[in-house]
Order: C-alpha cells, then structure tokens, then sequence
C-alpha cells in the first residue's frame, strides 16, 4: 500500500517543478519585455499569477502579481497598478520573503511619487530601505536611498533631499554602478540649483555628463549638456550657456530626440536675445517655430488618423447623427427662407458629400490593394532569394560530398595500396591527413546541406548543431528547453531558424569574445520564443547597422521575417547580446 503512494508522491512533485519551471519562464518572459510592449508584460504575468496560484507556488505568485503591477503602471492603469503591488505584499508576507518585499517597496516608492501621494511614498520608501539592508542588497539600498531623495525634492524639502542624492551617489559609485550615479548627480544638481549652489550643482551635472557618455547613454548626455545651459541662465550667464545649448542640439538631431532639439532652439533663441544678438536669436526662433509646427502637423496627422479609423468602425452611427442634426437644421431654415432655394442646396450639399465618401472609399481601396501587392511582390522576392540560397547550398554540398570528397577516398585508397608494400610506415602521416581532409569535406557539406531537418524537429537540429559546435569548440553552449517537444512547425520555418542559429552563433564566435551562450526554447502555445544570450563584449547595434556592416544581421532579419516572426537584439557595448525570435505558431502557415 506504501509503494503506490509513494509512486503518486513522485509524480505530483515532478508535476509541481514542471509547471513551476514554465512559470518562471513566463515571468522571466515578462521582464524582457519591460522596456518594450506593456501589453506582453501584462499578458505573461496574468498567465504566471494564474498558474503559480494553481500551483501554489506562493513566490512565483508574489513575484508574478509584481510584474503585473508594473505592467499597469507603465501603461497608466494606475488603480489596477496598486490593485497588484498589494496582492504581491499579501504573497511576498506569507512567507517572509525580504529579497521580493525590497524590489515591491523599491518601485511601490516611484509609483505613490507618480501619483503625487507624499506620504505614502515617505512610509513605503522606509520600508524600501529596511528590506534593503535586511537583504544585504546594495543596489536596491541605493535605489531606496535616491527615491527618498525624490519624494524629499518633490515635496519641498530641498536640504534633505540633498542629502539622500549625495548618499545614493556615495553607495552607487561603491557598487561602481555608473548609471545610478548619473542619475543621483542628476538630482543633486536640481536640488542644488533650487538653493543657489550653482558651482556644486554645475560640477554635478558635468559629472554625469561624462558617466552618461562613458555607459554609451546618448540620451542622458543629451539632456545633461541641456541642464547645464540652463544653470548658466539661471546664474544670469547666457553667453556661457550658448554652447551646451548648441551641442545639446546636435546630440538630439544624432538619437532623433526631436523634443529635446525643439526646446533647445527656444532656449538658445532666449539666451541670444538676452546678450542682444536679435539676428541669431530670429534664427533660433524660426527653427524652434519651424520644427514646433512639423512636430504639431505630425500630431494632427495622427490625430486625423485616429478620427478617421474610428470614424470608419462608427461610420453608420455618426452619419444617422449628422443626417439628423443637419434635418434639424434644415427645418428651421425652411421655416425662415425659401423652401425650394434650400432643398435644392441641401441636395447639392448631400451628393457632394456622397461623391466624396464614394472617391475617399474608392481611393483607400486602391491604397489597400497597392500596399497587398508591394507585401506580396515583397515576400516573393524574399522567397527567391531564400530558394536561391538554399539551392546553391545545396549545390555546392552535393559538389563538395560527390567530388572532391569522392577524389580525396580515392586518394586514401591509391595513398593505401603504395603503403601495403613500403618497408615502413611512411604513408600514415599521409593517411591522416586524407583522414582529417575527408571529415572536414563531410562536415562542411553537411552544414551546407543538413540532411537531418528533413525528419527531425526544431530542437533535435539545435541540439544536433550544438553537439558540433562543442565538439570542435572550446566555449560552453547551454540550452534551456520548454514545451519544445510538442511543437509542431514546418520544414521552411525550422530550416530559417536553423540558419538563424548557425549565423548567430557564428557571430558570437567570431566577434563576442563570450566564455559561454546560453539557448532557450519556449513554446507559449500561441507563440515561440527562441531567446540566445551571450556573455560577451556587445556592441553599439545602431552603429553596425547604419555603418553597412550589419548585413549578417539583416540576413538573420529578413529569415525571421520570411516566416512571418521578427527579431529583437538587446545589447548595449561590454554588456553581452541577447537575441530574441519570435514566430506566431499560425505564421508558418501564412509564409
């Protein structure tokens, strides 16, 4: 009786680290994209919460409710927002978890500072800071420590938040965390500023300057350079400040921050006209005028895009309401007026109307129907050129495996013979050479023309590939696989992910300088999730593409988007690379 509970025992284990294992990919999934779609973090933290809660997987609950906080929070939905930074409180107490209650309370403390509640953010900063210490966690201490010093700014209290800006610099640059210390700088020179220390809050400033350009910050260094033309005005000093207003604007035109570059012009034509040079000042006002009204054209543009989508969905409604107010209207002129002179012109008025509806429909028909036929001249194209690729791979192995390593057995076999009959063994360095010059001939053609996708799924070939690559390679590569038995995607689409794979890792040996690469397949059901991480020196992913030399790069892009998916690069310069694809499992039937 023992033995089948037992064996009952073991499976609810194993079933209990199986889904706890997929929760943490969903939650992990969430993080990634943090800084890019709001919607997927909500999405995979729901399905987290959900399961971990199935589960009762108290800390994935916990830490799954957090994200969907911050998932509400990044899109606005504030109540919604505190709704789920509690739920993870309630989680997170039960079972005393510090390390999750230091990063809730760390980012709880921005939100109550967004929703301008003072005290709140003052009690739930305090706790920021004590699970910090609890934890040992140096970076969330400075966090906690530098969000003090906001809630402290913005409440008014100059002095005091001068102080915490300084110890969270302090703390930051012990932990050599050079963004942070950029941004405590940031901060101490808006607090300094507001008490008259111009010279300290200058220094500041031009400090995080230099460590937003050291961490390859574009933005940050942008703004800093701005802020310091603006201390100079504020210090009544506008011929000093007309510099950093003028490299401000240069910085901003680099990133496309086009904000940034409109309120510099008007600064700069501000401070011009302060030192009376009205010429230069005209100048700057007129670009300041200039991009202020494209930047306001670009708004109405979007705007009447929006009016005319939703005039489309409720096109039906808002005609009944414009044919009844203009009954109406009509009704108390022909009480006024001549009925037949009005008819008529209401008549007018109605086909005009009527024939423009009909053109603008006509025409955004026509639009659609272009567009349809550029995608598929598009796609077409792109197929040719695949179909091109993989036939000449496959050429060039059949070419390699049929001739020259046809001609190299037949030399082994003549080099054999000759050595059968020699005194000694002077062919066997020859023998292994032919040996060595064979295997490489198969491996290469066999990379050109795998011959194992033809019956193989995703991940036999990734596993397949992987074999070789540490066979004949020093650098470790990891994999991580979930749900990746049951998926189900066609040959096309495992062949472009296949050669995906190769160039990727490729790269990685050629240029990443990496000690290791890590592999995860997911299969959310819906989506795959292909993500490879490299430990490596990184590199400036806009620089490579806009200097020509991303086309490998643009190859691994114009794959994924072959088969319907796209590609994501997460990289910044002495930070690694984190490639993400992503395939709708519904695409491969559409490419």
């Amino acid at each position: 009786m023992k033995r089948p509970l037992l064996f009952v025992a073991v499976l609810l284990l194993c079933y209990t680290s199986s889904m706890a294992q997929t929760t943490r990919q969903l939650i992990d999934s969430a993080r990634a994209y943090k800084s890019k779609d709001f919607a997927k973090v909500i999405s995979f933290a729901t399905k987290a919460y959900d399961q971990s809660i199935a589960s009762r997987q108290t800390k994935l609950a916990g830490e799954s409710a957090f994200m969907r906080g911050v998932g509400n929070y990044l899109s606005g939905k504030y109540e919604e927002s505190l709704r789920w930074y509690l739920e993870s409180e309630h989680q997170y107490l039960t079972i005393n978890d510090n390390t999750g209650l230091a990063e809730l309370y760390a980012d709880m403390t921005v939100f109550y500072l967004g929703v301008k509640k003072i005290e709140e953010s003052d009690a739930i900063s305090k706790k920021a800071v004590k699970y910090a210490l609890l934890t040992n966690d140096k970076e969330r201490l400075s966090t906690a420590i530098n969000n003090r010093g906001l809630m402290f700014l913005d409440g008014g209290k100059i002095d005091s938040a001068a102080t915490y800006f300084k110890k969270s610099y302090t703390l930051y640059k012990a932990i050599n965390d050079k963004v942070g210390m950029s941004y405590s700088l940031d901060y101490l020179s808006s607090a300094l500023a507001e008490q008259k220390q111009y010279q300290p809050a200058l220094k500041a400033l031009n400090e995080s300057m230099k460590l937003r350009a050291g961490v390859g910050d574009k933005t940050g260094e942008a703004i800093a350079i701005n802020n310091i033309g603006e201390l100079y005005l504020k210090q009544n000093k506008p011929a000093s400040a007309i510099p950093y207003f003028s490299e401000a604007i240069v910085k901003a035109q680099a990133i496309n921050y086009t904000e940034l570059e409109i309120y510099c012009y008007s600064q700069l034509a501000q401070t011009y006209a302060m030192l009376g040079n009205y010429n230069q000042a005209f100048k700057a006002q007129s670009k300041y005028l200039d991009l202020n009204q494209k930047m306001q054209d670009k708004r109405r543009i979007k705007d009447m895009e929006e009016l005319q989508t939703k005039y489309e969905t409720n096109k039906k409604e808002q005609q009944n309401k414009l044919l009844s107010a203009q009954y109406k209207e009509q009704q108390i002129i022909l009480s006024r007026n001549r009925i037949g002179i009005i008819a008529l012109a209401i008549t007018i008025l109605l086909v005009i109307v009527l024939f423009y509806l009909l053109y603008n429909r006509y025409r955004l028909n026509q639009q659609a129907r272009f567009k349809d036929a550029m995608l598929e001249e598009q796609r077409l194209r792109a197929q040719s050129i695949m179909d091109a690729e993989e036939n000449e791979r496959q050429r060039l192995a059949r070419e390699l495996h049929d001739g020259i390593g046809q001609l190299l057995c037949t030399v082994r076999r003549q080099v054999e013979f000759a050595n059968e009959g020699a005194p000694d063994n002077t062919g066997d360095d020859v023998l292994k050479m032919l040996d060595e010059s064979i295997k490489e001939v198969r491996d290469l053609s066999h990379s050109m023309m795998p011959p194992y996708i033809l019956n193989k799924s995703l991940k036999e070939v990734i596993e397949e590939f992987i074999d070789r690559v540490n066979y004949t390679n020093k650098l470790q590569i990891h994999t991580e696989w979930v749900s990746a038995d049951k998926l189900d995607i066609d040959k096309t689409a495992t062949l472009m992910l296949y050669r995906s794979i190769q160039e990727i890792v490729s790269n990685i040996f050629k240029h990443a300088k990496a000690s290791s690469i890590h592999i995860e397949l997911v299969n959310h059901g819906d989506e795959l999730n292909l993500m490879i991480i490299d430990d490596g020196v990184g590199f400036d992913k806009d620089t490579i593409l806009n200097s020509g030399k991303g086309l490998g790069l643009k190859n691994i892009q114009s794959r994924i988007a072959y088969i319907g998916g796209s590609l994501n690069v997460d990289t910044m310069p002495g930070r690694g690379v984190t490639y993400i694809i992503e395939l709708p499992l519904n695409a491969k039937q559409s490419a």
